[in-house]
């Protein structure tokens, strides 16, 4: 499948947002009252959209979702020390998608890679840098651009390895992004990535 990287600048400022009145069944107690809206847009846009669409519709939804205020909890926004370290906030019951948050310290990232499934990003907070390629049989991948994210900023990628990327941390400071994969990552979080 063609795969393509997609970004938009990030929205004004961060709004707070209304708690439900009921929390989703398969969010965990301690987590913020905002992930419970975002599982169900998601889960309505898994019904009622093509999956070709929902990347970029659920990049729509995370980039709501990174504005929010206190969204992580002090132990979600812990990095790793060899790594960068991922922290699950939701799977989906059905093991449609699964929502986590990237904390990046400064020189953490990933090698070029591509996705088993849909993804979606948003940036939470930092300055993460993604890098793009273009994937040649014979030729590997090749070179095409690199962005300096900021807080807000989305992207989205279909599966596939044809335009790979990237993602790390040349700032200063701590990053973290919120990523949503089309596909249950709960018991393996690195099946999702195809290295080139």
């Amino acid at each position: 499948m063609e795969q393509h990287l997609h970004l938009q600048p990030p929205r004004p400022q961060r709004r707070p947002v209304p708690a439900p009145a009921k929390p989703h069944p398969s969010v965990a107690a301690a987590s913020h009252p905002a992930l419970s809206p975002f599982i169900v847009r998601v889960d309505a846009l898994l019904k009622s959209r093509p999956l070709r669409e929902v990347p970029e519709a659920v990049a729509g939804l995370l980039a709501g979702l990174a504005r929010v205020e206190g969204l992580l909890a002090p132990h979600q926004r812990r990095p790793g020390d060899d790594g960068y370290r991922r922290h699950l906030l939701h799977r989906d019951p059905r093991g449609r998608y699964t929502l986590m948050a990237l904390v990046w310290r400064p020189g953490q990232g990933t090698p070029v890679h591509g996705h088993s499934a849909w993804c979606s990003v948003a940036v939470h907070t930092g300055h993460p840098t993604v890098a793009r390629y273009d994937y040649e049989p014979g030729y590997g991948a090749l070179p095409t651009g690199a962005h300096c994210c900021y807080p807000g900023e989305v992207a989205w990628e279909q599966p596939g390895v044809s335009r790979p990327h990237r993602i790390y941390n040349a700032a200063r400071d701590v990053a973290i992004t919120l990523h949503c994969y089309g596909r249950d990552l709960a018991s393996d979080p690195c099946a999702i990535n195809l290295p080139v």
